[in-house]
């Protein structure tokens, strides 16, 4: 079949001094464009780039082509294009040249590492943030527990004002630094809370993004302590009055958890009411059982204005037996929850969240009624309204930073005997209210008497 191009001059017909102008090596672009068209396809050497061609097509078409061989595999020819001239010119068909032999020279295929890249880029724009958020989003409403309508509503609010400005931002591109000024910047636009939720919100994408291997870790987790303003919102939900808080008692004896300690946790929780944290990482050591005193540093406490750096909680009767109980269990273990299948081999906090948003309360669970959190309030409400004490010691026993009158702080040890007759009065006040045998009148007969404040 005759070819549409048998009108150009044939190869084949060519004298010698006419392929020795047609194959002369390329230095200039001038050179390019007098190259003539043949029948066949030719290729011609680029001046000074060894494996570096141009090759010349029937119909016009001229092409930069790199030939190397490959740097693992003995005998094998790679052929990479670089692109059609003019659109790359002969000078950057040198550079991409130098590049190329720059990646060989580091033991790497360029053919492989320009096809690496072009996968990139596609993951990249498969991957933005809006389309991860979306997934994220699409499957947060359809696994699990659907979130409220108002938390729903939350998200896409959020998700608003981050789409304004990193919708299209593949999101293994978004470092630390970006995201903490952004959500830094939406405080200072819209104000602390807004800037919390984002994070929040960010949070959440970030871990998704994790589990689906797109990035391989989560940039918020990194923002530094106290980076953005700390949310003012409301206290965390806390039952105040004694038959309520009876009941919570009663459901706590009667739940069923996959870990039994949770429940040993919240009850030492009310007993105590120290920060869940502080209560799921004790440790043995910090436990004076002759002396009847946990004597720990709080872990909100480092670094706090307002907290105790150390802090001595009285032991009532009936913690020492519920600790002594656990001890049998862990005594050998440096944590009084052990835990060997949490990385930090404790108990995590989360159990202790999920057994209240999940168990008791007349089959309603404790879900926006009462948090682990919510120990303390309850404990420093009824302490000052039912059994008395005032705001100074019930503040000293939180781990709050208490100053006297000449600027300095309690110590941790301050009001001890006051202290561990609360305590031990809050523990029997358990056991009543546990019990149903508690009202629920206001007795307003404060101890001022015995609580003298130096």
């Amino acid at each position: 079949m005759a070819s549409k191009y048998n009108h150009l001059p044939s190869i084949k017909d060519e004298t010698k001094a006419e392929r020795t102008e047609r194959l002369q090596q390329i230095e200039y672009d001038k050179q390019i464009k007098a190259k003539p068209l043949q029948q066949e396809d030719y290729g011609v050497r680029v001046a000074g780039c060894e494996g570096l061609y141009l090759r010349i097509r029937p119909n016009g078409t001229r092409e930069f082509r790199h030939f190397y061989p490959h740097p693992f595999i003995k005998n094998k020819q790679i052929r990479l294009t670089l692109g059609e001239y003019p659109a790359v010119s002969l000078k950057r068909a040198r550079e991409l040249y130098y590049d190329n032999s720059s990646l060989l020279a580091d033991g790497i295929d360029p053919k492989e590492h320009r096809e690496q890249q072009q996968r990139a880029l596609e993951t990249g724009y498969n991957n933005t943030f809006q389309k991860v958020a979306e997934q994220w989003l699409e499957r947060r409403l359809s696994v699990g527990k659907n979130p409220s309508l108002s938390t729903i509503k939350t998200y896409n609010r959020m998700l608003k004002y981050i789409n304004a400005k990193l919708a299209n931002v593949p999101i293994d591109q978004l470092k630390m630094t970006t995201l903490l000024t952004f959500c830094q910047d939406l405080q200072d636009e819209r104000g602390i809370e807004v800037g919390q939720d984002a994070k929040t919100v960010l949070n959440y994408v970030f871990d998704h993004a994790v589990n689906r291997g797109l990035v391989e870790m989560n940039p918020v987790r990194a923002f530094p302590s106290r980076s953005l303003e700390p949310s003012t919102n409301k206290p965390k939900p806390a039952i105040s009055t004694p038959s309520e808080f009876g009941q919570l008692l009663r459901d706590i004896d009667q739940m069923t958890p996959r870990q039994p300690d949770t429940i040993i946790a919240l009850k030492l929780l009310a007993l105590t009411y120290a920060r869940v944290g502080d209560v799921c990482s004790m440790k043995w050591a910090d436990i004076d059982f002759q002396g009847k005193l946990w004597n720990f540093e709080p872990l909100k406490g480092k670094g706090r204005k307002d907290m105790v750096d150390e802090l001595a909680i009285p032991l009532a009767p009936q913690a020492i037996t519920i600790l002594k109980e656990q001890h049998e269990k862990t005594g050998s273990h440096e944590f009084v929850f052990h835990s060997p299948k949490n990385k930090k081999g404790i108990l995590p906090t989360g159990r202790i969240n999920y057994a209240l948003n999940h168990y008791g309360n007349g089959g309603k669970t404790y879900l926006n009624v009462h948090t682990p959190h919510g120990f303390r309030a309850s404990a420093k409400t009824m302490q000052m309204e039912r059994l008395g004490y005032d705001e100074l010691i019930t503040e000293m026993q939180l781990g709050h930073k208490m100053i006297n009158k000449y600027g300095k702080a309690y110590s941790c040890f301050k009001f001890i005997e006051v202290r561990t007759k609360m305590m031990n009065e809050w523990a029997d006040y358990i056991d009543s209210m546990r019990a149903d045998k508690i009202d629920n009148i206001i007795y307003a007969n404060f101890k001022h008497a015995e609580q003298k404040q130096g």
